[in-house]
């Protein structure tokens, strides 16, 4: 065996030792994996001032804030009940905001609101003290920060499930996301009463997210159910003239529906100042909510409504259908029959019942006392 001869050698030795066990150790430990940002590709279109505009976000980074219902089971899966997607120009500028909840069963995940800022404010305590105007975007007359913001949206996103590990974590890693935003069509959006329709349909995003873990978030939202009946909407103007349907058609949306025969006076009145609050409410940025007026079964001439609603939908009662009766049915006793007329129901966005306005039996309507009742709805928070 050879042996070493000076201290110096079997120091030199233990060095080459200690380098050695140094690198097998560090061969042992995992790589880092380097997160990828979430990149947006495309941007949108809108049309204002009668011109095309388009902002592109191309390569912009986005956040990314999700939520996943936290799941410990073996092999079970987590779902997606919120995302929100921020993103804007390197100096701030043409910020834009995509919301998404969970939706009633069936639905996933809804677009609840959608936000553009023409004009970034710059804020010191709390006052907008400069704007930064978007470039590529049509020039704004309003002065300090604009920020228009959807009147209604018709989007939706489709994500999978959690599975596990990620399932179970109260923070999770998604690799390699890719978000494609789903839209039935333009979106109206609307600042202090100047509006355009924006065109989302041509963006998306990939990359990496970060979900966070609850154990208390919910995934469906509850919906209470609609009265029960399908009839034929005889409205021109409304967009489901000449087809058969009911309630259901708006689920999600607060609804208004007045019982009116056309033959009647305050009838008439009815639905005139139904369709002036369903513009207002359009005008206003509620046009979540929805009015709806059923004729009598007991018809003349239902031209006298349709001439007075421009776009509301009027659904004609039949025998065998009922609606008025079904309509009525939590609220029967003092009043039946055609004494229900000029009765009004009103619904959250969940199907809750929120609103009924009694009907003053044969007597005339008082148009205050409906549009005070009507606005009750019109004002009232998605989760009433």
């Amino acid at each position: 065996m050879k042996q070493f001869s000076t201290r110096a050698q079997v120091a030199t030795l233990g060095l080459v030792l200690t380098v050695m066990a140094l690198s097998a150790c560090e061969s042992a430990v995992a790589p880092t994996v380097t997160s990828t940002p979430m990149t947006a590709k495309g941007g949108f279109s809108g049309t204002i001032d009668n011109a095309d505009w388009t902002v592109s976000y191309e390569g912009i980074k986005a956040t990314v804030t999700m939520a996943h219902r936290i799941n410990k089971d073996p092999g079970g899966l987590a779902c997606v009940p919120s995302l929100a997607i921020e993103l804007a120009k390197p100096d701030g500028s043409c910020k834009l905001e995509l919301n998404y909840e969970a939706g009633f069963a069936g639905e996933g995940l809804l677009l609840k609101e959608v936000k553009f800022h023409a004009k970034a404010g710059i804020y010191q305590d709390g006052v907008v003290i400069h704007s930064i105007p978007c470039e590529g975007w049509a020039s704004e007359p309003a002065k300090g920060a604009v920020v228009y913001t959807s009147t209604a949206v018709e989007g939706s996103m489709t994500l999978n499930p959690l599975a596990q590990p990620e399932a179970g974590m109260t923070k999770a890693t998604l690799r390699s996301m890719k978000l494609a935003p789903a839209f039935n069509g333009p979106t109206t959006m609307v600042f202090k009463g100047r509006k355009f329709t924006m065109d989302l349909s041509k963006i998306s995003f990939e990359g990496d997210i970060v979900s966070e873990g609850s154990d208390t978030v919910q995934c469906v939202k509850t919906f209470h159910e609609f009265p029960k009946w399908e009839l034929k909407d005889i409205n021109p103007g409304s967009a489901g003239y000449n087809t058969t349907y009911g309630l259901d058609a708006f689920k999600g949306k607060k609804v208004v529906v007045a019982l009116v025969s056309d033959w009647c006076n305050s009838c008439r009145s009815q639905t005139q100042l139904m369709q002036k609050m369903q513009d207002e409410a359009n005008a206003s940025g509620h046009s979540d909510t929805v009015m709806v007026m059923i004729n009598d079964k007991q018809k003349s001439d239902p031209s006298q409504l349709t001439k007075l609603a421009k776009d509301i939908p009027i659904f004609q009662d039949v025998a065998g259908v009922d609606a008025w009766v079904k309509m009525n049915e939590s609220h029967a006793g003092k009043f039946n029959g055609s004494a229900i007329r000029n009765s009004g129901y009103g619904f959250a966005k969940n199907g809750a019942a929120i609103m009924y306005f009694a009907p003053n039996g044969t007597g005339a309507l008082n148009l205050t006392d409906y549009r005070t009742a009507v606005q009750t709805v019109i004002n009232a928070k998605d989760d009433d």
